[in-house]
């Protein structure tokens, strides 16, 4: 039987050590949020609870690098050199072009998030658990974000997404086979001149969005075995990158997989 929440829930809600464990509060949350007005439910692994859900851009060791008009020069960069690499011959807006971007490892205003539950675990626990400063092993966590239309980037929005004034969601065309496999999603944060830079508000603290999300805790000693049984459901990287980088990466990981799992998992190769 589906037990469906009445609300949304604060702290979380609750700890999955298996794939059964996680589905199971998955559907949860996907059956309760449409009674509170939702239609949309996304998904964002993370290798460390701890962390805030915070882009690329905002990381500490870009602050002194970061200054008002520094994501425009880096956008126009990609823009001039990323044309002979494009998959696809759509006219592009400039937010599909960051998407792009973000997805191939340069820094933005986005921050990744995947219609695909399974596929947001896959990036949670995708490598052996990290240790902390304490030496101590850290949790993974899978957050849920429920949305809405409302909540989209608009269509003149989409041509200067640096200068939205609110946080917004953003689906992407899926000119990119990697966003397209892995259903990407992203959210465009808001950015502000902070007198030395740049600010941008994280999710987790944004008046908007927290009282919306939640998240499955994933202990240490749970990322191998939930590995394994994600690969026997045909979660791995050949799935999610459909090139020869997951080609290889799949090979490896059914070949030469990490010692936290007992069992490459089925159907790997």
């Amino acid at each position: 039987m589906t037990v469906t929440i009445t609300k949304l829930p604060k702290k979380g809600m609750g700890e999955a050590r298996d794939l059964a464990t996680f589905l199971n509060l998955v559907d949860r949350w996907t059956q309760g949020i449409p009674d509170l007005g939702y239609r949309i439910s996304l998904f964002r692994g993370q290798e460390d609870e701890s962390w805030l859900l915070k882009p690329g851009i905002a990381r500490p060791q870009y602050a002194k690098r970061v200054k008002p008009g520094t994501e425009q020069r880096m956008l126009s960069e990609f823009k001039q050199r990323g044309i002979p690499h494009l998959e696809s011959t759509v006219e592009l807006a400039d937010a599909d072009w960051l998407a792009i971007a973000q997805h191939h490892a340069m820094p933005t205003r986005l921050l990744d998030w995947t219609g695909s539950a399974l596929a947001a675990l896959w990036f949670a626990i995708k490598r052996p658990a990290i240790k902390g400063a304490d030496g101590k092993l850290k949790a993974a966590a899978v957050w849920l974000l429920a949305a809405t239309d409302a909540d989209m980037i608009q269509s003149g929005e989409r041509e200067k997404p640096l200068e939205i004034t609110r946080t917004k969601l953003l689906k992407p065309r899926h000119v990119s086979r990697r966003i397209a496999a892995q259903d990407g999603w992203f959210s465009v944060h808001r950015g502000f001149e902070d007198g030395l830079g740049m600010t941008y508000v994280s999710l987790d603290t944004n008046t908007d969005f927290k009282k919306r999300l939640s998240f499955i805790r994933i202990p240490p000693d749970a990322f191998g075995p939930m590995r394994g049984q994600l690969q026997t459901a045909g979660i791995n990287r050949g799935v999610l990158f459909p090139d020869l980088d997951g080609v290889a990466g799949r090979i490896a990981d059914a070949i030469l997989y990490p010692d936290d799992q007992l069992a490459p998992g089925a159907g790997n190769i």
